[in-house]
């Protein structure tokens, strides 16, 4: 029997949300045929779930800890790109055995401890490099994690919904769906915020997003449309009646009283 997580829930297609995975939960996310998990709480993944992605060849980027962790033997081990994974510059590993992912430290994503402001549920930069990453077709299919499938997460996707034009009361109701009583001011008020046009659309974006532009962009040029014909009535009712006017002024001058 598969068991989701219980906060799972599925995004758009190919993209997932969830709380933090369970080995009981496993054979559900293997069945999704996961490609990349995104974490948004910066704590490390238990062994059982590092093991459970290492074995199911699915990349696991820690963006709270500022790390990306993959299963490329060849990727650096440290921030300076030496091909080195050691703590001491003994050459011994103490996780040897345990896993084989090597972590790079990325240069836009500031390393732990994890910093934001008092109010700030998560960084912009974090928002910012997440969302550029899942909408990035390369990475499908994707699942975004934190430890309750709430807060962090919630937040997350409300910022997504915005670059997606949602309207803000929608944001906020499928929000609440998945906090219930557990929701947060500070969460909403980031998500409204949150200035979208910092992000920058990668090249290969997945087919729901371009399906979507697509059918916003053409219900804008709808709306444009009818407002247009909406202004030209407008304009043409005030020319009637500044003609009937024009009609009526004349007249009175031509048959004085």
């Amino acid at each position: 029997m598969l068991t989701p997580p219980e906060q799972f829930g599925i995004v758009e297609p190919g993209l997932y949300r969830s709380d933090t995975l369970h080995p009981s939960h496993f054979p559900f996310i293997r069945s999704l045929n996961i490609k990349t998990a995104i974490l948004l709480t910066p704590e490390l993944p238990s062994r059982a779930m590092s093991n459970f992605f290492e074995e199911n060849q699915i990349r696991l980027i820690d963006l709270a800890l500022g790390s990306w962790k993959n299963n490329n033997n060849n990727t650096t081990g440290d921030a300076q790109g030496n091909g080195s994974n050691n703590n001491n510059g003994s050459g011994s590993n103490p996780n040897q055995g345990e896993s084989n992912f090597s972590t790079m430290v990325t240069s836009s994503i500031p390393v732990a401890p994890f910093h934001t402001s008092w109010w700030k549920p998560l960084s912009e930069e974090l928002i910012k490099d997440g969302l550029e990453m899942i909408l990035d077709a390369k990475n499908y299919p994707i699942i975004v994690m934190d430890t309750s499938g709430i807060h962090e997460i919630g937040t997350f996707m409300g910022c997504l919904r915005r670059l997606q034009h949602w309207n803000f009361s929608s944001i906020i109701v499928e929000y609440r769906a998945y906090a219930g009583n557990k929701a947060r001011y500070v969460n909403e008020q980031f998500i409204e915020l949150f200035d979208i046009d910092w992000i920058t659309l990668p090249e290969s974006l997945p087919n729901w997003w371009i399906e979507q532009e697509e059918m916003w962009h053409e219900e804008e040029e709808e709306r444009e449309l009818q407002l247009q014909q909406e202004r030209e009535a407008r304009a043409n009712e005030r020319q009637q009646e500044l003609n009937a006017a024009a009609s009526l002024a004349l007249t009175l001058s031509n048959n004085p009283s």
